[in-house]
């Protein structure tokens, strides 16, 4: 039983202190993201992503007991707060957190301008082919993927800014029409 308990918080510690060394998985930069519906667990709204075509998407999933994840999101409200809600929007993914912990985190969320949402069956994570968090994925404008994170640290804070910049210079078709 030791064993297992030490393996879990091995393979826990691996998938998000070390990911930012991982090969990323899920959909390839480039590709058209996998459209999904999820639930606002503030707004208890469902969402869907091809609803913000048009819009800079990150789509992060993180949970409540990642280090990691709990040091990015503030990150990524600073910059919904900066770029505002017409041009950036950020989707955090609740990865495998528990009803009880989901509870706490919607009545903090309530203040934050991401949207904090609720993938209950693991139905995107799969689709994103998610193993270990944070893992985030940069949706352009046009709906397709621009940027794949796997982990998060300081050294790659400078790339994730970069990338941001360089979806909100690029046109979307909206602008583009005339």
């Amino acid at each position: 039983m030791k064993h297992y308990f030490f393996s879990l918080l091995w393979t826990l510690f691996c998938g998000c202190a070390l990911g930012a060394t991982a090969v990323p998985s899920g959909p390839a930069v480039g590709t058209i993201a996998p459209d999904f519906k999820v639930h606002n667990i503030v707004t208890r709204e469902d969402v869907t992503l091809s609803s913000q075509h048009g819009k800079v998407v990150i789509l992060t999933f993180w949970a409540s007991w990642c280090g990691p994840c709990k040091r990015e999101l503030p990150i990524l409200e600073s910059a919904q707060r900066a770029v505002g809600k017409d041009n950036l929007v950020v989707f955090a993914l609740s990865y495998h957190d528990t009803d009880e912990a989901l509870a706490a985190i919607s009545r903090s969320a309530v203040k934050w301008q991401i949207n904090v949402m609720r993938d209950r069956t693991a139905q995107v994570a799969r689709l994103y082919a998610v193993s270990g968090i944070p893992h985030l994925f940069m949706i352009g404008r046009d709906g397709r993927v621009v940027a794949n994170h796997v982990g998060y640290g300081d050294r790659t804070l400078d790339e994730l800014i970069a990338d941001i910049n360089s979806a909100l210079a690029a046109p979307s078709e909206l602008q583009q029409r005339p």
